[in-house]
């Protein structure tokens, strides 16, 4: 067999495998499709049920299971600034800077009850999310030690411009609902 016939016949094979290929995608498709509309509730031994596959959005929204991990969002009064998340965040979304106390300042400030009445030894000059980087690990609010950064049950928050998505946490200010609770 010379070289022109082998590769004819791999060109043929190759044909096979996207037509078998195709095949197999559109009957997974045509079987939603018949379920969808309810006309198959059975395949094989399987129930199905019959009806939509997908829901309304967002006339109809699902339940967001109590565990997930949406927005990310810090109460700044139970921050330390120990710059701990920031240092674990694997895509370091979170900015903080801060500085020593002064003499001027208060030096026996602590951070609320709800926070564990932590002594707050540095000054918080800046804390920021970028939400947009965020890969919802949750590895930030596991090191806490004040657990004050939380993950919400808000995940409505889209924007049409990326660069909204970063939060100050200082100066919070944003057209969604703030977390409840």
């Amino acid at each position: 067999m010379n070289e022109t016939q082998g590769s004819l016949k791999q060109y043929f094979a190759n044909i096979r495998e996207a037509v078998t290929s195709v095949s197999k995608g559109m009957g997974i498709t045509f079987r939603a499709f018949l379920k969808s509309n309810g006309m198959r509730k059975q395949l094989g031994s399987v129930d199905y049920g019959a009806g939509p596959v997908t829901v309304s959005y967002p006339e109809v929204k699902d339940d967001i299971p109590l565990n997930s991990r949406n927005r990310l969002f810090n109460h700044v009064e139970g921050c330390i600034a120990c710059n701990q998340c920031a240092v674990i965040c694997p895509v370091e979304c979170i900015t903080i800077d801060s500085r020593k106390k002064t003499a001027d300042e208060n030096l026996d400030e602590r951070t609320p009850a709800e926070f564990g009445s932590k002594p707050k030894k540095l000054k918080l000059l800046r804390y920021e999310i970028d939400e947009a980087l965020c890969c919802f690990c949750g590895l930030c609010t596991e090191v806490c030690p004040t657990e004050c950064i939380v993950h919400t049950p808000e995940f409505e928050y889209s924007k049409y411009d990326r660069d909204k998505l970063t939060y100050d946490y200082l100066n919070f200010k944003d057209d969604n609902p703030l977390p409840k609770g």
